[in-house]
């Protein structure tokens, strides 16, 4: 098959406004009126449009029959100028100015390379994942390449860091795998508790787990294993020791959403201990990422919250182990030999060997 050649993407505004019989192109329109506003001046206007000053004279009175308007006049002392109505018109048009001009340069050539990306050999990847110090961090690596490596062996990506190869999105453990079995991911990131059961929760997410690795259809690995608990401001380090702690008078309480499985083991943990969700000052006050619970807790908006050690650790929090989990990626069958899963597989535990409360699978 031949090669795809470079993507060359272009972008144009071709918005054309109808009156009666008469049609005209709003781009156009707004600018000879902003460059006839600037100019005060025909003949500059024209000179600056590159057109003679009989086009433009022209077009602008084809502007004023098509508008049922006088749009320009003759101020003395100012030369030619935008009448009220035309100062109106011009007015309306640059409030919406962003529907005439392209995108940015970066973002045009941000999808030009995954454009190319998707159309390669190897297509881009994407991986839904529940948020984690350690792929963040891969994300941005070069990985290792050899000349025997199967990345080098197809020419894919052998000159860019693993996020040329997989593109990320964050999301809760049960929205990452139900995004796989939609085919809404290619990969997913999740974690399991070990040692826990998730109360009335764990029929709905054991099943939905098995789906995935009980099945042909796709692959699962123990990717790394995390350590869990309590991120807690230093001044409350003495009154906060347990999950029991958290419905003290005077706590307050930052939780992660509905649907990962910091959530899941926390709700666990409380169901175990007897503790009622509604005794917590702020269970429903929700954050999505450890990170950000953590910058809560240091920001002082909250005194204590369910993640990672790595994130108390980040904000140099008290942390409270309550539990060691796994952390597993999935893939449908067929991309478990695509060169960026190993890749990205080698330098996630990479990561994890150097981050605290990590470890690799």
């Amino acid at each position: 098959m031949a090669k795809h050649s470079s993507p060359h993407i272009t972008f144009s505004s071709a918005a054309e406004l109808t009156l009666g019989k008469h049609k005209l192109n709003l781009a156009e329109l707004k600018r000879i009126l902003r460059i006839v506003a600037d100019t005060q001046s025909i003949a500059d206007a024209a000179a600056v449009l590159g057109v003679t000053y009989r086009t433009l004279w022209g077009r602008l009175l084809s502007y004023d029959e098509a508008t049922a308007c006088k749009l320009i006049g003759k101020a003395r002392g100012r030369g030619t100028t935008l009448t009220g109505k035309g100062r109106a018109l011009l007015a309306a048009l640059e409030k919406h100015d962003e529907l005439f001009a392209p995108p940015a340069l970066d973002r045009i050539n941000a999808l030009a390379t995954d454009l190319r990306l998707a159309l390669q050999d190897q297509p881009l990847l994407r991986l839904r994942a529940s948020h984690d110090y350690a792929i963040a961090h891969a994300m941005m690596a070069q990985p290792a390449l050899d000349t025997t490596s199967s990345i080098a062996a197809t020419g894919t990506a052998t000159s860019g860091p693993i996020s040329s190869m997989v593109y990320l999105e964050n999301a809760g453990s049960v929205d990452c795998v139900r995004a796989l079995l939609r085919g809404d991911a290619d990969l997913a990131g999740y974690h399991h508790i070990s040692g826990h059961t998730p109360g009335t929760t764990a029929d709905a997410v054991d099943t939905l787990w098995q789906r995935i690795e009980d099945s042909e259809d796709y692959w699962s690995i123990a990717l790394i294993q995390r350590e869990q608990g309590l991120i807690v401001a230093p001044g409350k380090r003495a009154s906060i020791k347990t999950v029991a702690d958290l419905t003290k008078p005077g706590i307050r309480f930052i939780n992660r959403q509905r649907g990962s499985g910091t959530r899941l083991l926390l709700d666990a943990l409380l169901a175990q201990g007897k503790v009622m969700q509604s005794q917590i000052n702020g269970y429903d006050q929700e954050e999505f990422t450890h990170q950000a619970v953590a910058a809560t807790v240091a920001a002082d908006a909250a005194d204590v919250g369910p993640g990672l050690r790595a994130a108390a650790a980040q904000f140099k929090l008290h942390f409270v182990p309550l539990s060691t989990e796994t952390y597993r990626l999935a893939g449908r069958i067929e991309t478990r030999r695509h060169p960026a899963v190993s890749a990205l597989i080698d330098a996630v535990r990479a990561q994890a060997s150097q981050l605290p409360g990590y470890s690799p699978g």
